[in-house]
């Protein structure tokens, strides 16, 4: 109740805030400003429907709108300062342009699109404000909303897979566990946000949003954005690796939308609903979606999963330099789980060396599933076995209102506060071949974390930006244990609820010379944390009788620079920052509760991880703009890192809570490597994309005896997606994944080894056909597969699916 209290109170200063800031301005002396033009082809015939996006350069405000039966497009009622417009139409190139709107005046901006170019685009990621691709100057990826389409992916995840460096894996079927790493380095070491925001998991072991990327679904996305490389000066905690930013659709310009259905294998089923546009003169824009997906039977026939998600954005234009928007996502799932994979029993192992992961045929693993006797034959580990009573359930709330205000043409600010609920719920019960409870036991995973966030803009003349902002984080987790004991005196039922605050101070510089051509941005951060003492409830700890010690401030710092070589296109960059992963609750105060005692693992006396990482590399534009190549040499050392060690390091003795295993600070890892890809557009018909990446990546202190190489990380990726449009109506995609093998660590009897499993190479075909209804409206059939080659492979143990066929319609509006 007195959290509830708390945060009432918080968010009730904060509206008032913002409603007395409101109240005091003056309205009417605002100037009204509008910025008009028309948009064609390249031979002057005017485009209707085209989209239309206006940034403003310190990222306070973004406006949508479309063009219409004249080619016409508006935005009224600006603030004056400087902006970023983006134009984009089906079969044609993006268009940027930069301009600058002055207070008292109004702009014309023609727009003349351009065929078989690779498209420019808008970056808000990087900088945490817009810039265009050229003004960048660290690696990063762009996935819009319509390569998601026209790839027809179901989750944000697939989505981003073809992106250099980065490695997603799927634990199975469709809703199974989905792990995310950036060029070598482990899942807690990206970030995810929602429109800049930080979404993770408060209750999950290292406070990540790995808990959750099952269950985040293409809903409502304007695009993806994966910054690749340090990113904890601008965006904090996990940040080492890189940064994945979900840009909701922010709505806009007549009303629009589309309605989905889908079907195919694994008795799948998908429906999708969206519906975007603005009012007075889109002075408010709104945009809101809904999906559920149904997985009835999945890989073995018992893995149904179910997910119900809804996005939803608004923002209203109170003045032409006040705005307020919200945000929310919600989804709400559930899973049939099977037991991890594991070693084949009854095998005798090479004493030295890694070993060749062979599985255990289907056949026999059905064998085993039944309770009979079963030939492990050559095989060296056990695929996931079917667990018919274990199950999770999950739910997330991350909902945000933002308050934006332009003092003069020179400063602005931003107040941001954002909730995010998430739940996990775990039951297991006697069913199953390994490990089971005699009786029903489940565990409950609940974390909230509140941000508020003040963010303060300041241009130092035309182009010199100046930001700076203050942050308070409040983050709990509470884990509730109970089983269905038929003895009520030995029932268990356990709660533990841990709470954390920190305070933050960030600053960026971003300083652009030379006509634009070189771009430098300088950025630091310091966070400090302060630590509630935790509540245990059911049994006794020694959490509860030493003392606790504020822990250790972090520091970081980031800078990049890049330079633009405007006679042959060519741009060169570089990026350094320090990244740091603030200790999870659970990492602090995590327990294992045993016959009315609980056992600590957590030490609140731990330090945050520390990185350091450096790269640097090229893009050049070719063929008049129709091919753009880039290559990336980086390289990143986990300086210091929090493992879970149980080989005799901590002794009890000496260790403040009596324990003999649980987490400590420790030596890291090294990745460096090179990523090059390459995207173009041949003909007006044919675009491509491909990329390679190398990864060198080995551990300080390994894990396993006798190898060093990090686990779960492959030397040698490779993407290609591939896009051809036939008649006007007919679309092709192919889309492939390669990766060489890996190593995953499982217990074989006496110690943990390292097992060598084959990479994955999964390619998928798409095809769709566009009827078109009216000038606004039509029908789009596709047919999608999966794994076309139907390539077996596993990841860390589990089965994937082989070829599957979907089908589905799409009504366009």
């Amino acid at each position: 109740m007195k959290e509830r209290s708390t945060m009432r109170r918080t968010t009730s200063c904060m509206l008032w805030c913002v409603g007395l800031l409101a109240l005091s301005l003056p309205v009417g002396a605002q100037t009204v400003t509008v910025i008009t033009g028309r948009v064609t082809d390249p031979q002057g015939a005017v485009i209707v429907g085209a989209q239309v996006r206006l940034y403003e350069r310190d990222g306070r405000i973004r406006l949508t709108t479309a063009t219409d039966e004249a080619g016409q497009y508006r935005f009224e009622r600006l603030a004056a300062g400087p902006y970023l417009l983006e134009v984009e139409a089906e079969g044609f190139a993006r268009a940027l342009r930069s301009l600058r709107v002055e207070k008292g005046h109004s702009l014309t901006v023609d727009v003349q699109l351009e065929v078989g170019r690779v498209r420019a685009e808008v970056i808000v990621t990087a900088s945490a404000t817009a810039q265009s691709v050229d003004e960048v100057s660290k690696a990063i990826t762009v996935v819009d909303a319509k390569e998601i389409q026209n790839r027809d992916e179901r989750s944000i995840g697939e989505s981003i897979r073809r992106t250099p460096g980065l490695r997603i894996q799927q634990l199975g079927g469709p809703g199974a566990l989905t792990k995310i790493k950036i060029r070598g380095l482990r899942n807690q070491d990206t970030a995810i946000l929602i429109d800049g925001l930080r979404f993770r998991d408060a209750a999950t072991i290292q406070g990540d949003a790995t808990s959750f990327l099952e269950d985040l679904l293409v809903v409502n996305p304007e695009r993806v954005e994966v910054l690749r490389g340090s990113g904890s000066s601008l965006y904090g905690t996990n940040a080492i690796g890189g940064v994945i930013n979900i840009v909701t659709d922010r709505g806009g310009g007549p009303t629009h939308g589309q309605l989905q259905l889908e079907g195919g294998m694994l008795d799948l089923f998908r429906g999708r609903g969206q519906v975007a546009g603005g009012l007075g003169r889109d002075r408010f824009q709104y945009s809101a979606a809904v999906t559920h997906l149904n997985v009835a039977g999945g890989i073995d026939g018992n893995d149904a999963t179910r997910n119900t998600s809804g996005q939803g954005f608004a923002q209203v234009n109170l003045t032409p330099t006040i705005s307020v928007s919200g945000r929310i996502w919600a989804a709400d799932s559930f899973l049939q789980l099977n037991d991890s994979p594991f070693a084949a029993p009854g095998r005798t192992f090479p004493p030295r060396g890694s070993i060749p992961a062979i599985a255990l045929p289907r056949s026999e693993q059905r064998r085993l599933e039944a309770g009979r006797s079963f030939d492990v034959g050559q095989a060296t580990f056990v695929p996931d076995v079917d667990d018919p009573d274990s199950r999770r359930t999950a739910d997330f709330f991350a909902g945000a209102v933002i308050f934006s205000h332009r003092l003069s043409e020179a400063v602005s600010y931003r107040l941001s506060f954002q909730h995010v609920a998430t739940d996990r719920t775990f039951r297991d019960g006697p069913a199953g071949v390994r490990f089971e409870p005699s009786f029903g036991n489940q565990s409950d995973f609940r974390g909230r974390i509140d941000t508020l966030n003040l963010r303060a803009d300041l241009w130092l003349g035309r182009w010199n930006l100046l930001s700076a902002g203050y942050e308070y984080e409040r983050e709990t987790f509470t884990n509730i244990s109970q089983d269905e004991n038929p003895d009520p005196t030995n029932r268990v039922l356990a709660r533990s609820h841990i709470k954390q605050r920190s305070h933050t101070v960030f600053v960026q510089d971003q300083l652009p010379l030379l006509d634009r051509r070189l771009q430098i941005s300088l950025a630091g951060r310091v966070q400090a944390f302060d630590l509630s003492r935790p509540e245990f409830v059911g049994g006794t700890t020694r959490f509860t009788e030493v003392p606790l010690r504020s822990p250790q401030t972090a520091y970081t710092g980031d800078a990049s620079i890049a330079y633009t070589v405007a006679a042959t296109e060519t741009k060169l960059r570089a990026h350094v920052g320090n990244g740091y992963h603030a200790p999870s609750l659970f990492e602090r105060f995590g327990a294992s509760f045993f016959f009315g005692t609980f056992f600590p693992f957590g030490d609140p006396r731990l330090r945050p991880e520390r990185s350091i990482a450096f790269d640097a590399g090229v893009d050049q534009s070719l063929a008049g703009g129709r091919l753009a190549l880039s290559a990336t040499y980086f390289y990143t050392r986990l300086q210091e890192v929090i493992a879970f060690d149980s080989s005799g390091r901590i002794n009890p003795a000496t260790d403040p809570f009596g324990r003999s295993s649980g987490y400590l600070n420790t030596g890291g890892g090294l990745a460096r490597g090179v990523e090059v890809s390459v995207e173009g557009t041949p003909t007006a018909t044919l675009d491509f994309s491909l990329s390679y990446t190398y990864t060198n990546a080995d551990e300080r202190a390994p894990s396993i005896l006798d190898f060093p190489k990090t686990l779960e990380i492959s030397d040698h990726m490779f993407t290609l997606v591939v896009t051809q449009r036939l008649a006007r109506r007919i679309r092709l995609t192919f889309d492939l994944f390669a990766a060489s093998d890996y190593a995953f660590p499982f217990f074989t009897g006496d110690r943990t080894r390292a097992f060598i499993f084959d990479g994955p190479i999964k390619a998928d075909l798409g095809v769709s056909y566009t009827l078109p209804l009216s000038e606004d409206r039509s029908l789009r059939f596709y047919t999608k597969v999966d794994n076309v080659f139907d390539d077996t492979y596993f990841e860390d143990g589990f089965r994937t699916p082989g070829a599957t066929w979907i089908g589905g319609v799409a009504l366009r509006f």
